[in-house]
């Protein structure tokens, strides 16, 4: 790495810190604001407060991260300008764009870091602090984790679940039902369990009784008790692929809370539902096609900070952060109109997922290529 860069990015990255550490304490002091009573009637402990937004966080950097790396890119720039030292630097031959280069590579790490916590630990976190404020409204309630008559269906291995009862929290499942369906369609063979504990990595049922099936849909000679005549109460089911996160899933509601899936959990959901109306589909996909590109718009709104933040070096500070400001909550009305348009069926979801990227993208670029 030349000096010039790290330089730049020592410019660059310190104001970022200071904006992220910024937005990140607004964030919390204004939503604890909002739960603090349900905290204090709760007797919850600091620890768990603290673990709670802790578990938060990643799930609304999205938010936080773009408009952390708007201001100091503006901020940065805005410094460089102001003395002069982006003009110093042209002048002994550097070009604009290797000046800009070390502003864009932070933008596009950013947009992969954001990209992976929204594909792993984001949704998780995000159900997580859900039900953990569940759980402190209805304190020592053990039903506030139990959910009933849930079905799941494994499209890949032609498996169908219902269950009576299951704990999202210990994994615990009662009347468990699973029935193995051939490539056709025909049902294999079906599987009456009394209760399941998920031990080990694996399923572990209670009074487990399995009857086979003929491809016309007879029974294939009598049910048979798997556990019969075997000490142990439970045996372990190695065949069945199905975690715990898989029933989990399938308790979510993508329509309320697209927020709590991936992309690829929000994809399994439209596959695993073509059955739902066309509005639920469309509002599924469109929330689909921006979970994609959601993660992009750090490296827009760091693409838009540069022109802006070399126009307030020359200007003045005040009309490059309104100008910034402008753009930013114009990038998320544009966004938030075109999700509306999308999950209304007035257009397709793709286009409303990507259209407000690909729009800013260009003001971006053509504002970079002014750019002087």
């Amino acid at each position: 790495m030349k000096l010039i860069d790290k330089y730049l990015l020592r410019t660059f990255l310190s104001p970022f810190f200071y904006c992220l550490t910024a937005f990140i304490l607004i964030f919390v002091i204004f939503d604890l604001f909002n739960n603090m009573q349900d905290f204090v009637e709760a007797r919850t402990a600091i620890r768990l407060v603290a673990f709670y937004y802790i578990f938060l966080i990643p799930s609304y950097f999205v938010y936080i991260v773009p408009i952390s790396l708007l201001l100091s890119t503006l901020y940065s720039l805005s410094s460089l300008t102001k003395n002069n030292e982006l003009t110093a630097m042209r002048a002994s031959g550097v070009s604009l764009f290797r000046l800009m280069l070390p502003f864009l590579s932070v933008g596009l790490l950013a947009s992969l870091v954001v990209a992976g916590i929204n594909e792993t630990f984001g949704p998780r976190s995000a159900y997580w602090t859900d039900q953990f404020l569940r759980s402190e409204k209805h304190k020592e309630d053990y039903n506030v984790y139990l959910a009933t008559d849930v079905a799941y269906k494994n499209t890949s291995d032609h498996r169908e679940w219902f269950i009576n009862s299951f704990h999202s929290q210990t994994y615990d499942m009662t009347d468990i039902r699973i029935t193995l369906q051939r490539e056709d369609g025909t049902d294999e063979a079906k599987i009456w369990a009394r209760h399941g504990q998920w031990l080990d990595g694996e399923w572990w049922f209670t009074d487990v009784i399995r009857q086979e099936y003929l491809p016309n849909g007879r029974p294939k000679g009598g049910p048979v008790e798997l556990n019969f005549g075997m000490k142990q109460k439970s045996i372990a089911m190695a065949d069945l692929t199905e975690t715990p996160v898989d029933f989990i899933n399938a308790l979510k509601d993508a329509r309320e809370n697209p927020e709590q899936f991936s992309s690829h959990e929000l994809y399994d959901y439209i596959i695993r539902n073509k059955n739902f109306s066309p509005e639920v589909i469309a509002r599924a996909k469109t929330d689909f096609h921006w979970r994609l590109a959601m993660p992009w718009t750090c490296l827009i709104v760091t693409l838009l900070g540069m022109p802006l933040g070399s126009q307030s070096g020359r200007k003045g500070a005040f009309v490059g952060i309104f100008l910034a400001l402008l753009l930013f909550f114009s990038f998320y009305f544009f966004i938030n109109v075109f999700l509306a348009l999308g999950k209304g069926q007035h257009i397709p979801p793709y286009v409303a997922g990507w259209a407000p990227n690909l729009l800013f993208l260009i003001i971006g670029l053509f504002l970079l290529r002014r750019m002087r």
